[in-house]
């Protein structure tokens, strides 16, 4: 049995359905920035819990900055930290504390941001102060998997962005970001991470075509099958070698 964390989005978790029995997740945290992760938790933004379980879960963990701490509960017994990148398209705040928090819809939906008198702008990706924010939480997360043995069960999975579906049909825009620009700051993200030393693996653009019948519609993010099942021969390769 391989025990999979994914750390990462719907993308490294939707691909997991197509891997056998053979494997089990062992974690998976999602809509929290590596920024958010890499910084102080905070108390400024407690509230109630949102109607879904799993979304009340991610926003308690974003603003507790539990995705290292989870990690390391759990590393022995992890054989593949699965990572992806597309929820960094969220962005962050910088809240009065010092700390950060990731712009989910989950956090915004919580209303949990009425706590502040007032409301921190986005620091979005690819902006300068994104970046330099980005890269230096990227410096320390992954010395950090390097510290704990980490490194080789580390696998970095960079998805470009779909233009359309099979069918043709165009995928919705995302925000004021062009699939052009979003995916030049993917890759500009993961050849960063893989300066660092780590093992990633870039989907090859033939593949980045989304699906009218994704389970959660489509979208630049909601691939078609393929790419599922590539990422799972990845994970594979990864695990084998």
């Amino acid at each position: 049995m391989a025990n999979i964390f994914i750390y990462g989005s719907c993308v490294s978790r939707d691909a997991f359905n197509s891997f056998d029995d053979n494997h089990a997740l062992a974690g998976y945290i999602a809509r929290q920035s590596l920024i958010s992760a890499m910084s102080s938790p905070t108390q400024l933004l407690s509230g109630s819990q949102l109607d879904s379980a799993f979304q009340s879960r991610m926003v308690e963990g974003d603003l507790g900055s539990n995705l290292f701490p989870s990690i390391l509960a759990k590393a022995k017994n992890i054989d593949l930290l699965i990572i992806d990148l597309t929820d960094e398209r969220l962005g962050v705040h910088k809240l009065p504390d010092n700390s950060f928090v990731t712009r989910s819809n989950e956090l915004v939906k919580s209303g949990r941001l009425r706590n502040l008198a007032s409301v921190p702008g986005v620091i979005q990706i690819g902006t300068e102060r994104h970046t330099m924010f980005w890269q230096n939480a990227a410096r320390k997360f992954y010395a950090g998997l390097d510290r704990i043995g980490m490194r080789d069960k580390t696998l970095v999975i960079n998805t470009p962005w779909a233009n359309e579906a099979v069918d043709g049909e165009l995928t919705p825009a995302y925000r004021h970001f062009s699939i052009e620009e979003m995916n030049q700051h993917l890759m500009s993200c993961a050849n960063f991470i893989g300066e660092l030393g780590f093992n990633v693996a870039n989907m090859p653009p033939a593949l980045a075509v989304s699906s009218s019948k994704h389970q959660w519609g489509i979208a630049p993010y909601h691939y078609d099958d393929p790419a599922y099942l590539w990422i799972r021969d990845q994970a594979e390769a990864a695990l084998n070698a």
